[in-house]
């Protein structure tokens, strides 16, 4: 049986909030596609992660507390919202968030059959 160690659920976790934060900013991206002078929010999370992996590489361990919150920001400059991208965002996003979800029932139904077992 190979469980998640808690490190890699709480990476899991964080992982989903940041999908459901850039669900929500892609959905206000799109709303205000047609509003002029509207400047498009996106979610830096993966920037964030950068530390980690280059610590990770380096052959260190992390804890769990160490993963960072999803921010959100607004874009910088003068670039309009484009309805294309933001779909293609939303549908990338949507993936990736079925694939977190994924991963994480597996966990837990591997939990669930290790706890019915222990009680036979």
């Amino acid at each position: 049986m190979h469980l998640i160690d808690p490190t890699t659920l709480q990476l899991v976790s964080k992982s989903l909030d940041a999908c459901a934060l850039r669900h929500q900013a892609i959905a206000q991206n799109i709303a205000n596609a047609s509003v002029n002078g509207a400047k498009p929010v996106r979610v830096q999370f993966e920037e964030l992660l950068g530390s980690l992996r280059a610590k990770l590489e380096a052959g260190h361990s992390i804890k769990a507390d160490a993963i960072p919150t999803a921010r959100l920001l607004a874009e910088a400059g003068d670039k309009p919202i484009a309805l294309d991208e933001e779909m293609a965002s939303l549908s990338s996003n949507s993936m990736q968030y079925q694939a977190l979800l994924r991963a994480m029932n597996r966990h837990l139904s591997i939990l669930s059959v290790a706890v019915q077992e222990g009680r036979r």
